[in-house]
């Protein structure tokens, strides 16, 4: 008994000495299904931050780069304009897959399937220009909707 407890005391402790008291705090981390072939998937996750920081990087061993996207109105359409980097304020939570944000993983090593976990890793810059990376484990989730066009009669689905 007092094994397991000292065994998650020092687990806890290490795990807090890693992680910074200001560092981002990532969460929801996941990636929707692929079909056989498809190159490309978003990330969806949660950033929330204490101090003002700027997301520099992201990567992913299956995937070649992943990049920050972000939609804005042009010319009466929307237009995607990749960023080479984020500014996050401070004391804000940052939701990639809504508002017109998110990562786009291109490049994909192999298919994703339902269940299976992917290995993330997010470099940031802090105000006095040192640079932290952090990582996270993105779960593979069912699309709601297919690849497939559907109409109001059928949704077609590729499994």
């Amino acid at each position: 008994m007092w094994k397991k407890i000292l065994c998650a005391f020092v687990l806890s402790y290490i795990s807090h000495a890693l992680a910074g008291p200001f560092d981002p705090i990532i969460s929801k981390a996941w990636i929707g299904e692929t079909i056989p072939d498809q190159t490309t998937a978003t990330l969806q996750l949660n950033l929330m931050t204490v101090k003002t920081v700027t997301l520099i990087s992201a990567s992913s061993p299956i995937a070649e780069s992943i990049e920050i996207h972000g939609l804005q109105r042009a010319k009466g359409g929307m237009k995607i304009q990749v960023m080479s980097n984020l500014p996050l304020q401070d004391h804000s939570t940052t939701i990639f897959g809504a508002n017109g944000l998110f990562l786009m993983m291109t490049g994909l090593k192999q298919s994703l399937q339902i269940g299976d976990r992917v290995p993330i890793s997010l470099t940031f810059e802090f105000t006095d220009k040192k640079t932290k990376t952090i990582d996270t484990v993105a779960e593979i989730k069912k699309m709601d909707l297919s690849y497939k066009h559907y109409s109001p009669k059928h949704v077609y689905d590729h499994r």
